[in-house]
């Protein structure tokens, strides 16, 4: 069952995109505390392949809280002065939160009065990063590295990761803003850590265990492909 975020404040983790591939998000009543986002792109390099190897500071953002659709809404201000809304649910039998980019109001918006008029439109259906204790996180240890991946899976992975990126970029449609900048690096690094999430530890996604198979099976006409469409191409250098 769904409860109130702000009954959950505190310490979350989620997979990113950056220098690590876990990012650190502390959640207040009027402050998010973001830790190892990364810098996000379109042409992100996946699951730290970018990094410089060194962890983001911890970010501030002062955030405006609104109460609407039965649920609590975070309004934030970008560093282009766009306002942005996201929202979370917090689900007791998982001890997850699911944050999301709000349907209808993932935009940019130059005033604070269309952020509010645009919230009205959110259905609360797309979902986008998923937040866990860091216990949660820690079983990821026990299981198998990155690095040593079958060709199979590691092609299985690629496609799965491809479509899902496909398909969210598809919804949000062309011309639109993306959603608030910092988040991107999660939406990226969970829909990463989704598609190899079977067996393997989404801890090890990172540049030194990813250039593994991408040197072992990059040989492979199409996983060079799937490399590629990927954002992957060029890691084996990093």
């Amino acid at each position: 069952m769904a409860v109130s975020a702000f009954a959950q404040k505190g310490d979350w983790y989620t997979l990113t995109t950056g220098a690590v591939p876990v990012c650190h998000i502390k959640i207040d009543d009027d402050d998010l505390a973001v830790e190892n986002a990364g810098t996000p792109s379109r042409e992100v390099k996946l699951a730290g392949a970018g990094g410089k190897g060194k962890a983001d500071a911890m970010e501030h953002i002062e955030v405006k809280r609104i109460n609407a659709n039965g649920r609590f809404y975070m309004i934030l201000l970008s560093e282009d002065n766009l306002y942005f809304c996201t929202t979370f649910k917090y689900f007791k039998d998982r001890d997850s939160l699911l944050m999301y980019c709000a349907d209808g109001v993932d935009d940019g918006y130059k005033t604070m009065q269309e952020a509010l008029n645009a919230i009205k439109k959110d259905t609360g259906s797309h979902f986008s990063i998923t937040l866990y204790r860091k216990e949660q996180l820690d079983v990821q240890k026990r299981k198998i590295p990155i690095s040593k991946v079958t060709e199979g899976d590691f092609s299985a992975g690629l496609t799965r990761f491809s479509r899902q990126m496909d398909q969210f970029w598809q919804y949000r449609g062309y011309g639109r803003y993306e959603p608030f900048y910092m988040w991107m690096g999660l939406i990226y690094g969970n829909a990463f850590g989704n598609a190899f999430n079977e067996g393997y530890s989404t801890l090890s996604l990172d540049a030194k265990n990813l250039k593994v198979p991408i040197n072992k099976y990059g040989g492979n006409p199409t996983i060079k492909k799937q490399i590629e469409d990927a954002g992957l191409a060029g890691s084996e250098n990093q």
